[in-house]
C-alpha cells in the first residue's frame, strides 16, 4: 500500500498515516507521483506525503495525554443502545461514525430514523465508545468496535454503518454473517478500498478534491485547525450545536478534543478491509451503499464499494455527508424497500 494510497482515508474519516503505522501497518515508499500502469498523476509527490507525515506527528504531540487501559478494561465498558418499535419486528442495528468529540458523526445523526420503526422494524442505535452514554475506550479503532458489533448481531439482524460506522459494520458483519440479514452502508470509511480502483485514480474531480484536502491539513497549525479541515472536507459548514452557546475557551478546547480524536483514530488496515469483503460476498450478504450525490469522492467510493461487495449503489440526494439526517425521509423509503424485498437468509 502506498503512503498516497493509505493518505487517501484521511479525508473520509479514516485514521492518519501516522497511526497507521503506530498500529503495525507499514508504508510502502513511492517512489514517483504517476501511476506506474498509466503515467498519469495518482496523488500528491512523495515529499508533500513527507510533510504531511511530519505535520500528523507534531500535531498530535501537541494533545494531551490519554488514560491507559487494559484490554480486559475496555470491554468491561458498557455499550448504551437506545431501541426503537417492537420486539417481534425485523431487528435493525444503527451504527454511526465520526470521532469522539462531536465532530463528524454520533447517534444524533440516526435520530431521524425513527421513522423505520414506524415501518414496520425494531431499531436498536448504538453509542459507540466515547459517545452518548457509552464511556471511551481510548481512541476510535475500527478493529476493536467490529468485535462488540458482531456480538451484538440477532439472528437476522439488517445492519446499517455510516461513515467511520460504516467501516466497522462491513468488519463486523464478516465476523458474523450468519447473523447478518442484510448490509446498509453510507458514505462508509473504505476509500482505501476504491483507491487500487482505475477509475478512482483516473477520476478528475477525485484527484483534484483530495488535493485540496492534502493544502487543508498541511496548512492546520494546530490540532482544533486539523479537526476543522476535516470538517470542510465533509461538506459540514454550520456551527456545532453543542457550542453554540459556549465561551471562547471552551470551544477552543472542545476543537482541540476533536482534533485530537482525528489525529488518533486507527483505522483497520487494507488486508484486513479486503478480506472482510471476501468474507461477505462468500456468505452472500445482501449488500447496499448510499451516497449523497454531493461529493464525486463519496459517490465513486460507493460505487466501487458496492461492486466489490456484489451489492448495489445508490445516490440519495444529500447536502453533505449526512444523508440519513439532511434527507431522512428519502433515506428511510429507500433502506426500508431494499430491506423488505430481502428475504430472510435462514
Amino acid at each position: 500500500m502506498t503512503q498516497w494510497t493509505k493518505a487517501l482515508a484521511i479525508g473520509v474519516m479514516l485514521v492518519t498515516v501516522s497511526n497507521n503505522e503506530a498500529s503495525g501497518v507499514p508504508a510502502k515508499p513511492q517512489a514517483t507521483s504517476e501511476s506506474p500502469a498509466t503515467g498519469a498523476p495518482s496523488g500528491p509527490p512523495p515529499e508533500m506525503m513527507k510533510a504531511l507525515q511530519a505535520h500528523i506527528v507534531s500535531l498530535t504531540a501537541a494533545c494531551p495525554p490519554l488514560p491507559e487501559l487494559s484490554v480486559d478494561e475496555r470491554a468491561k465498558l458498557p455499550i448504551h443502545v437506545d431501541a426503537w418499535g417492537s420486539d417481534g419486528d425485523p431487528d435493525m442495528l444503527l451504527v454511526h461514525g465520526g470521532v469522539q468529540g462531536g465532530l463528524g458523526g454520533g447517534p444524533s445523526t440516526f435520530d431521524g430514523q425513527h421513522g423505520l420503526a414506524a415501518d414496520g422494524f425494531h431499531v436498536r442505535r448504538v453509542d459507540r465508545p466515547g459517545f452518548g452514554q457509552s464511556p471511551s475506550r481510548g481512541p476510535d479503532d475500527m478493529q476493536a468496535d467490529a468485535v462488540w458489533i458482531a456480538a451484538m448481531l440477532h439472528q437476522g439482524t439488517s445492519l446499517i454503518g455510516h461513515s467511520w460506522g460504516g467501516a466497522e459494520a462491513l468488519l463486523a458483519a464478516a465476523q458474523n454473517p450468519a447473523a447478518v440479514r442484510a448490509l446498509v452502508l453510507v458514505e462508509p470509511a473504505l476509500e482505501l478500498l476504491a483507491a487500487s480502483d482505475p477509475r478512482y485514480s483516473g477520476n478528475p474531480a477525485v484527484r483534484q478534491a483530495s488535493m485540496k484536502r492534502f493544502g487543508g491539513w498541511l496548512t492546520s497549525k494546530t490540532p482544533a485547525e486539523y479537526g476543522q479541515a476535516f470538517r470542510d472536507s465533509l461538506g459540514v459548514t454550520h456551527s456545532d450545536a453543542s457550542t453554540s452557546n459556549a465561551t471562547a475557551e471552551e470551544r477552543a478546547a472542545s476543537a482541540t478534543r476533536i482534533g485530537c480524536a482525528f489525529l488518533r483514530a486507527r483505522m483497520a488496515p487494507v488486508p484486513v478491509m479486503q478480506d472482510a469483503v471476501l468474507k461477505i460476498v462468500a456468505a452472500g450478504i445482501p449488500v447496499l451503499v448510499i451516497s449523497g450525490g454531493w461529493s464525486p469522492t463519496f459517490d465513486l467510493v460507493g460505487e466501487i464499494v458496492a461492486e466489490r461487495l456484489h451489492g448495489h449503489h445508490v445516490i440519495v440526494k444529500s447536502a453533505n455527508h449526512f444523508v440519513q439526517q439532511e434527507n431522512a425521509t428519502e433515506f428511510n423509503r429507500v433502506v426500508s424497500k431494499f430491506l423488505k424485498a430481502t428475504p430472510s437468509r435462514r
